[in-house]
């Protein structure tokens, strides 16, 4: 929460800085999901046919937003349920992808999400902790790296969340 914050006044300040290079993105998710299965073992955490992607990017950034779309997962479904992350190469990007079989969210407050502090006003959701800095964050990453993020959801079936990255930079 405190990293939050702090990245959250970086950012701000315009002094976030990426730090780019290559690395195998498949390689980042496996250490993600092993870091978060070490402190929450309430879900079951899926790589599918993750394929073995190459991209050029802040590799520590990148972690973090795929870690707080794999938390928000958890985070936002039921015990026992599944989490499944995918990433795929599709027209020249990189594609992520988290779906969870949680709540959803309402239509209406889709378009807001990655909003700063926007939290959803729900009597589903007032249970659930957060300060709404977590998706604004990783929208600001994803955008700094020319990238785009987005979700789609429907209430009571879950949501996924998506984030591509442009291989332009990518050396090979």
């Amino acid at each position: 929460m405190i990293k939050s914050f702090l990245d959250l006044s970086r950012l701000e300040a315009g002094k976030i800085n990426l730090e780019k290079q290559q690395f195998c993105l498949n390689e980042l998710i496996a250490e993600v999901i092993e870091e978060i299965t070490l402190t929450d073992r309430t879900h079951n955490i899926s790589t599918g046919n993750c394929q073995e992607v190459m991209i050029f990017a802040d590799r520590e950034k990148i972690g973090q937003v795929i870690n707080n779309l794999i938390g928000n997962a958890i985070k936002y479904s039921p015990q026992g349920k599944i989490v499944e992350v995918l990433c795929k190469e599709v027209n020249g990007e990189t594609l992520v992808s988290v779906r969870d079989e949680g709540i959803g969210i309402p239509k209406d407050d889709i378009g807001l999400l990655f909003d700063r502090f926007y939290r959803v006003e729900s009597r589903k959701f007032k249970t659930i902790s957060g300060f709404g800095i977590g998706l604004y964050l990783s929208a600001e990453i994803i955008k700094r790296h020319d990238g785009q993020i987005w979700v789609e959801s429907e209430e009571g079936k879950g949501s996924t969340f998506y984030f591509s990255l442009p291989h332009k930079d990518l050396i090979l």
